[in-house]
């Protein structure tokens, strides 16, 4: 499954843009008023200004780098003044049943950012890190109110299989290249153990069966159509 396009909404519009554009250094495809389109490799990360500016959400959104990038990431990321999230073992977290390694960082609205190196996936890059190695977005946040429910509207609706969890608290949909991370609301988000709050998220998938397809969620609640 690939994400090919997420809308998330902004309380800070300026500074988001100015984060990814400038201090990520990802390309401008389109600009609006209200909304600018960011091209991270074969994704499109869509800022949109809140409605409300008080607005309040915490989205978790994942990078794909190269499997053997991660050490340059943190160099790279250092040298932009990004100061990644550590815990009493650092600043480098590992996932064993996922064969994967991931660091976090915070953008302007204080979402929950990750670069993730799979190592199932043939991708080893040796050039120095930058901007074009944030291969797509791999992975959105998206909090409910009943984990089982949501999966089941998923599996049935968009065809995914849930790749990894219980299926209660926690369900990744979808596979390595792209998953939607399905959590109960109550649930805090690892590994800083912030609780989510999604207020509106746009995400447009490339299905297995190679179809695109919509999915919108509000509120806790997800829907999804075609596109």
């Amino acid at each position: 499954m690939k994400i090919q396009q997420l809308t998330i909404n902004t309380r800070h519009f300026a500074e988001m843009k100015q984060f990814y554009a400038g201090k990520l250094g990802l390309p401008v495809a389109e600009e609006q008023p209200d909304r600018v389109t960011i091209q991270a490799g074969g994704s499109q990360l869509i800022l949109q200004k809140a409605a409300a500016p008080g607005e309040k959400s915490m989205y978790h959104i994942a990078f794909t780098i190269p499997t053997n990038q991660l050490e340059a990431a943190k160099k790279w990321a250092a040298q932009r003044g990004i100061t990644l999230f550590r815990d009493q073992d650092g600043d480098q977290f590992h996932f064993g049943n996922w064969n994967a390694d991931a660091l976090y960082f915070y953008d302007p609205d204080e979402n929950l950012i990750e670069f993730i190196a799979h190592h199932s996936f043939d991708n080893a890059e040796n050039e120095d890190f930058t901007s074009s190695q944030l291969l797509r977005i791999s992975e959105i946040g998206l909090p409910v109110d009943e984990v089982a429910a949501a999966v089941e509207q998923i599996q049935t609706k968009l065809g995914l299989s849930m790749w990894s969890g219980d299926g209660r608290q926690f369900a990744a949909m979808g596979d390595a290249e792209g998953l939607l991370i399905v959590v109960d609301r109550e649930r805090p988000w690892f590994p800083d153990g912030r609780a989510p709050i999604v207020s509106g998220t746009r995400v447009v998938i490339q299905a297995p069966g190679n179809e695109q397809l919509l999915l919108q969620a509000d509120q806790y609640d997800i829907q999804s159509r075609d596109e």
